[in-house]
């Protein structure tokens, strides 16, 4: 829990919460003299006054503002509310593209106008402590807003990498006779089996988002043969499997750990477990974890869905197939999990049907 992490850092003690109350009725006449001080100084700011669309957008922060101040931070209050309270204020600035500074420069200017206030009623140990226990209750709020804020953003970024993700995935699906349905249920699949076999969550929706990219090396095949209807010829087929390094070459090597892991899923998911797969020969655990994992989704998901060039096996059929390749095609104990998902699988493939599926 962020607040947790930010109470322990700035050592915030029942003590300390304690006297900002003792003292909150001492201060709590003079809040909007507080407030005034800091929107005459936000109205010197022709950048930031720009935030309200009018007077009264500016009055209800203010209250807003103020409500929240007078109801948890000048008065120690951080029961379980204040998080929620804080991550309404950390999304507020985030939705209107507030810089922070301009939060935390606020707490500057309120910070000024409570010294001098408190000042003038309290005086040696007891104005000490009680300075300490604000900057330390303001320095505690401003990092959780601020961790909060960023908390935002990133989930806001990963969310955007996540889209575009799928849009280049669905750029090769579209050319491939497979559906957009397909990669949400092998990413789906691959983080369950991910799980099952012992990964981190973490890992878990790592390999989610990582998956959907294993075929767009597609992209690069020529129409005439990724299209055909019937049997690849030799040379056809020599082409096709090329796809898995033109992946690696559309996916960046970057320092991301997704990108990796999308890179080296695109590259490794037609390698076998006996070594006779492609493009590298690579046998048994040579094969990145990520790899085989997406080799038994990748196959598995094919076999049960129909295709204009094939009918749709039955999920008997395709678990007997991934049992009779345990050991060949696929790391054996991978299999064994897989097959102990059979209900979760099945589920997948309900929520995410083909368009063409009844």
């Amino acid at each position: 829990m962020i607040f947790n992490s930010w109470l322990k850092f700035l050592s915030m003690t029942h003590e300390s919460t304690a006297i900002l109350r003792r003292h909150w009725g001492l201060f709590e006449p003079h809040m909007d003299q507080v407030m005034d001080a800091l929107y005459d100084r936000l109205a010197q700011s022709e950048g930031t006054m720009s935030l309200f669309s009018g007077p009264l957008s500016q009055a209800k922060a203010r209250e807003r503002q103020r409500h929240y101040w007078a109801t948890y931070i000048f008065v120690g209050n951080f029961d379980p509310p204040y998080e929620q309270a804080a991550r309404a204020v950390a999304m507020t600035h985030f939705k209107l593209g507030v810089d922070l500074q301009i939060y935390t420069g606020a707490y500057q200017i309120v910070l000024e106008a409570m010294t001098e206030i408190v000042c003038q009623h309290l005086d040696g140990v007891e104005l000490g402590a009680y300075l300490s226990a604000l900057h330390r209750t303001v320095f505690l709020d401003m990092g959780v807003v601020s961790a909060l804020y960023y908390e935002s953003m990133l989930e806001r970024q990963r969310s955007l990498a996540n889209e575009l993700n799928h849009a280049l995935a669905r750029a090769g699906e579209y050319r491939d006779n497979e559906t957009g349905a397909h990669i949400m249920r092998m990413a789906k699949m691959c983080k369950a089996l991910a799980l099952a076999a012992g990964c981190t969550r973490p890992w878990a929706e790592m390999i989610e988002v990582a998956a959907p990219l294993h075929d767009v090396g597609k992209i690069g095949i020529p129409d005439k043969i990724l299209l055909k209807q019937g049997q690849l010829t030799d040379s056809e087929r020599t082409v096709m499997r090329h796809h898995p390094e033109i992946g690696g070459n559309i996916i960046p090597d970057h320092s991301s750990e997704v990108i990796q892991m999308a890179r080296c899923i695109s590259v490794t998911h037609h390698e076998k477990w006996d070594g006779s797969g492609y493009p590298a020969g690579l046998k048994g655990d040579a094969i990145p974890l990520a790899g085989r994992i997406a080799a038994i989704c990748d196959v598995y998901d094919a076999l049960v869905s129909e295709r204009p060039y094939k009918k749709a096996w039955s999920n008997l059929e395709a678990r007997q197939f991934l049992s009779e390749q345990s050991g060949q095609h696929f790391d054996p104990e991978l299999v064994g999990y897989f097959l102990e998902l059979a209900p979760t699988i099945d589920r997948i493939q309900g929520v995410y049907r083909d368009p063409m599926a009844s």
